[in-house]
């Protein structure tokens, strides 16, 4: 399924994206910005990933495609817990200035949020944000999640001890801002 939302198109992961997914796995301006740890992955490595990946019942992973033509990037639901109908919201960006357009990774969270909410039916996703990634906290108000909480020092990252803010948004809440955004 071909999710289309705004300027933004969510599209099954191709051999095409290799070099992006590759770049954004081992780009350390986007692991500094994301909870958990990476470690470096090969060429090959990547490329066994990639003849082996598929989309699950409890991960979903979409290339983000703008209008433009430009792939920028990844959106995806994990750990979708079916019984309890939650899932978290993740994604990793990396592309030119050249290559964005305004807005595209609202349409492309926001695409994703109405395919949880819409088609699987889902009652609530989170968010899990680092507190100095001051554009994924904007990003995720601006989608209508409500802060829970802060996780203190809760990641590792260059020698320091980072805070995580936890974040969501029930479909009632989701359905009520978009009505709102509509009227």
């Amino acid at each position: 399924m071909i999710i289309r939302n705004g300027c933004a198109t969510l599209r099954a992961i191709e051999k095409e994206d290799f070099d992006l997914l590759y770049y954004m796995v081992n780009a350390p301006e986007i692991e500094a910005m994301i909870g958990g740890w990476c470690l470096p992955v090969s060429r090959h490595e990547q490329e066994k990933w990639m003849e082996s990946f598929k989309n699950t019942d409890r991960n979903i992973k979409l290339m983000v495609e703008l209008e433009n033509g430009k792939t920028i990037g990844m959106v995806m639901l994990t750990g979708i817990d079916w019984k309890n109908r939650v899932a978290l919201l993740e994604y990793k960006i990396s592309a030119p200035v050249e290559y964005r357009i305004k807005g595209d990774i609202y349409d492309a969270a926001d695409g994703m949020l109405s395919y949880a909410f819409n088609e699987l039916g889902l009652n609530c996703v989170t968010a899990t944000v680092m507190l100095e990634n001051k554009f994924s906290l904007k990003l995720v108000k601006k989608l209508g999640f409500v802060q829970e909480g802060v996780m203190r020092q809760r990641v590792y990252k260059n020698g320091e001890f980072k805070d995580q803010a936890e974040f969501s948004l029930l479909r009632d809440e989701y359905y009520s801002l978009r009505n709102k955004d509509n009227a």
